[in-house]
């Protein structure tokens, strides 16, 4: 899956399905012009009930506080529906994603006991 817009920002996602779980692997920036992209590639996952839905960050190249909230209503929904969205590899994005309270309603095991 890909999405690319004029303003050059492009969000590439791979996935990798393992019974009831998910890592969808992101490529590129999570920008306002991804977002609904990235939106309309993860519903489905969350449609399915999955125990586990990860969002592998390794491959981000920006993100904005749009993209933020995303997750952010991503985890939320899993948690409603019993199960979670958990976030890896955030690396120099841990602080943005600390401030805006995503470990609040997702698991990310690297901002565990971070101090911004």
């Amino acid at each position: 899956m890909t999405h690319s817009s004029f303003l050059q920002d492009e969000l590439k996602i791979s996935e990798q399905i393992d019974g009831d779980r998910v890592i969808l692997t992101l490529f590129g920036a999570l920008s306002v012009t991804t977002v609904p992209y990235f939106r309309q590639a993860v519903q489905p996952y969350l449609e399915r009930n999955l125990a586990v839905i990860v969002l592998d960050f390794e491959g981000v190249t920006k993100i904005v506080s749009r993209g933020v909230g995303a997750a952010i209503d991503m985890a939320v929904q899993a948690k409603k529906q019993g199960g979670k969205l958990r976030l890896e590899n955030v690396g120099k994005y841990g602080r943005s994603l600390y401030i805006q309270g995503v470990h609040l309603v997702a698991d990310v095991p690297e901002l565990e006991g971070f101090e911004p």
